[in-house]
């Protein structure tokens, strides 16, 4: 039987800045077309370990690999505007990095649901990019689990098992199938037809694209633009939002954006968090508590 809605697979990986840019663009994507298109995430694996990653185009590889990758983050962070710590590098140079293990960190998450799943690559992606943590680091994995709300001892078995490992060794295979070695890229596929996109992707190619591929059968929300209301139960529902969020979701331009959240920051509604030198996330203090996993509905 063919679906009846468009499926996104997207090819990541949870130290990809890009992929952490493409964030606003994934979630403007859900809040405006729901059920109608669905997510799910293969992992690409991007470093198996940095004594042998080279990668010309972006300048990184070598003893210096820390430094370049920061300078790499915070350049890619001006053009997508998602807050980076790029700092992080700084902490972990003397590691034997390796992106492989926050994959496999995921594998084991979305065995439990796909939905928390989903939720904890947020928070790998957060943790890495803004929180200044070292997502490799099982400990780290850990703690981020707990904060999900997973079942850490499962979750910890599935990963000392190598049960998860084996999961991320079938989305390897995926990326080679497909013939995909940059992240992120979007495979779409509706009704027998699909198309993969390479490289970060504005939202209006993926709009042309869904209209393409449905003939015109998807339909978006009109979503009008934020209010306070609006913005706190979309904070409410994902937990750490970044004002490039807002601005994409609610069709304002990004210092409107940042302007009705610092705002609400100020009036309590909100909590403000810096992130490095280059920006905030919002998080509620209600954010998540009471908010079903499998709906992502909220009561207060």
């Amino acid at each position: 039987m063919e679906k009846s809605y468009l499926e996104i697979v997207s090819f990541t990986d949870p130290y990809c800045t890009w992929c952490w840019g493409s964030e606003p663009i994934l979630r403007q994507i859900q809040e405006n077309y729901g059920e109608q298109i669905r997510i799910r995430f293969v992992m690409g694996g991007l470093v198996a370990d940095i004594r042998q990653f080279n990668d010309p185009g972006a300048g990184i590889g070598g003893e210096q690999w820390y430094k370049q990758v920061a300078e790499h983050w915070a350049e890619a962070s001006r053009r997508h505007k998602m807050p980076v710590d790029e700092q992080v590098f700084f902490d972990i140079k003397d590691d034997i990095f390796s992106t492989h293990p926050a994959c496999i960190a995921f594998e084991a998450a979305q065995f439990q649901s796909a939905v928390l799943g989903k939720r904890y690559l947020r928070r790998l992606r957060e943790g890495a990019a803004a929180n200044r943590q070292a997502i490799q680091h099982f400990e780290v994995q850990v703690q981020l689990a707990e904060e999900t709300g997973l079942d850490c001892d499962r979750f910890t078995k599935d990963i000392q098992s190598g049960a998860a490992e084996k999961a991320f060794q079938q989305d390897l295979q995926e990326c080679r199938r497909r013939g995909v070695r940059g992240f992120p890229s979007f495979l779409l596929q509706y009704a027998g037809e699909e198309i993969l996109l390479r490289g970060y992707t504005p939202y209006q190619t993926f709009e042309r694209w869904f209209q393409e591929l449905s003939n015109d059968q998807l339909k978006p929300k009109n979503i009008q633009a934020g209010s306070s209301s609006a913005v706190f139960n979309f904070i409410s529902r994902y937990g750490n939002v970044a004002p490039i969020e807002v601005a994409y979701v609610y069709h304002m331009n990004f210092e409107d954006a940042q302007k009705l959240l610092k705002e609400m920051a100020e009036k309590g509604l909100v909590s403000e968090n810096q992130i490095g030198n280059n920006g905030f996330l919002y998080s509620s203090p209600q954010a998540l508590e009471q908010c079903d996993p499998e709906t992502g509905s909220c009561s207060f």
